[in-house]
C-alpha cells in the first residue's frame, strides 16, 4: 500500500453501523479508492502541581485497538450467492509512523465476531489471518491462504512492533503492544485488485490473473481499549457514513 498510488483516508466522526453484508467471486474479493474529511480535536487536562504552579500539559490522545467491521455490498452476494469468500477479506493491518513501519497485527490479539445474520458458510474464518504480515494469497485451483472474511461480522485487533522484519512482507508483530497516534498511518490490506500481477504494492501478484478481487467494503473504528466502544472514532471515507472499500491507507488525524 505504500509507495504505489493510493488516496489517503482521514479520520471522521461519525454514527456507528457495526451491521455488513457478505461478498463473494470465485475465489476472493477486492479494490477501490475514496475520498474523505478529516476531525480533529485537543484533549487537555490542568491543574495544580502542587508548587504552587499551574499545569499545563497536553495529554496525549492514543487508540489500542481497531475494529473493521464488515459493509460489503458484493451485488453477487445481494443476489444470494455466497462464494468461497464472503464479506470483506482482511489480510493484514500495518502501522506507520513518520513514514517508517513500526508494527502490523500484534498474534494473538485478534478477535473475529462473525455475524449471527449471515446464512453464508465462511470457509475463511481464521483470526490469526489477519495478524503478522501481509500474506493472502487467491489462487485458481487450490484454497486462498492468509486473509479473514468477516462474513457480516467484524475483527478487533491490536498493534505490535516489529519483533524480527522490517517491512509489511516480514514484520511479525511479536513485538510490544504499540498505540495508534495522531499523525499516524494506518494500512488495511483488503484483498482487492492490487493483488493481481497488474498491482503495485507489496500485494502485487498475491492473486491469480482471472481473480474477480471485489473491493469489499468496511468500516474501521479505533478504540482507546481494546473491547471498550466507548470513545471510540469509526473512520470512513465522508460525514455521510460512506465506507472505505478495497486495500487502503488511513491517515489518523486527532
Amino acid at each position: 500500500m505504500r509507495n504505489f498510488e493510493r488516496i489517503l483516508t482521514a479520520l471522521g466522526l461519525v454514527a456507528l453501523l457495526a451491521t455488513g453484508a457478505c461478498s463473494s467471486s470465485t475465489g476472493s474479493d477486492a479494490d477501490g479508492t475514496s475520498t474523505d474529511d478529516a476531525v480533529t480535536g485537543n484533549d487537555t487536562t490542568g491543574g495544580t502541581d502542587g508548587t504552587g504552579g499551574t499545569d499545563t500539559g497536553v495529554q496525549k490522545k492514543t487508540y489500542k485497538s481497531i475494529v473493521i467491521f464488515d459493509k460489503s455490498e458484493d451485488p453477487t452476494f445481494v443476489n444470494g450467492k455466497c462464494g468461497s469468500s464472503p464479506g470483506s477479506d482482511i489480510d493484514a493491518v500495518a502501522l506507520y509512523r513518520n513514514n517508517v513501519l513500526i508494527a502490523v497485527g500484534k498474534p494473538t490479539s485478534a478477535n473475529y465476531d462473525t455475524s449471527k445474520a449471515s446464512t453464508c458458510d465462511n470457509k475463511k474464518n481464521i483470526a490469526s489471518t489477519v495478524e503478522g504480515p501481509l500474506n493472502g494469497h487467491v489462487y485458481a485451483s487450490q484454497p486462498d491462504t492468509g486473509y479473514l472474511s468477516l462474513n457480516g461480522g467484524s475483527v478487533e485487533i491490536q498493534f505490535g512492533k516489529c519483533g524480527a522484519g522490517t517491512d509489511v512482507l516480514t514484520c511479525d508483530g511479536s513485538g510490544e503492544l504499540v498505540a495508534v497516534e495522531d499523525g499516524d498511518e494506518i494500512d488495511v490490506y483488503e484483498v482487492d485488485t492490487t493483488y493481481k500481477a497488474s498491482g503495485g504494492g507489496p500485494e502485487k501478484g498475491n492473486a491469480y490473473d482471472g481473480c474477480v478481487c471485489y473491493a469489499d467494503e468496511y468500516v474501521v473504528n479505533l478504540r482507546t481499549e481494546k473491547g471498550l466502544d466507548a470513545g471510540s472514532i469509526v473512520i470512513t471515507t465522508a460525514k455521510d457514513g460512506t465506507p472505505l472499500a478495497g486495500s487502503k491507507t488511513l491517515s489518523v488525524k486527532l
